[in-house]
């Protein structure tokens, strides 16, 4: 398995996902991927490190402090969304909200320290739903 790293550091900064029809530098991932029956997987498409035979004018991976960036960007987020969810499951536990009692409630915000956190419970499966009124602070589903 591949680290977090990996993982950023051997995709090209256009890729956007195969759901879409081209990337961010507008390749046209149909016309990028090669018809070698003998290449399988990732090794098909420009895209990936694996695919770097198969050529593509616009790819470009990121720079090893690209990447060391981005690994600390996604590690501070899940702190902060950890923190976040942990605050709501005490409130949650403190008013009884689990699965078969469903409720909302809210907390201080610990990811931003200045927002309030909006969450609900659901009585269904216990599965909660939260969200920091602060703009582009943390929000999650389970």
């Amino acid at each position: 398995m591949k680290t977090l790293a990996e993982q950023i550091g051997c995709k090209c900064k256009h890729f956007n996902g195969r759901m879409n029809e081209r990337c961010d530098a507008g390749v046209v991932y149909l016309t990028v991927d090669s018809k070698d029956v003998n290449l399988k997987g990732f090794a098909r498409m420009p895209c990936f490190r694996e695919g770097e035979a198969v050529p593509c004018e616009k790819r470009h991976f990121p720079t090893a402090e690209e990447v060391a960036a981005k690994v600390a960007e996604i590690k501070a987020n899940t702190q902060r969304t950890s923190r976040a969810m942990l605050a709501v499951q005490e409130d949650a536990n403190k008013r009884g909200f689990k699965k078969g009692n469903g409720g909302r409630g809210t907390v201080p915000c610990p990811a931003c320290s200045g927002g309030e956190l909006m969450y609900s419970v659901a009585s269904y499966n216990g599965h909660i739903h939260g969200k920091c009124s602060t703009p582009n602070c943390v929000w999650w589903m389970q």
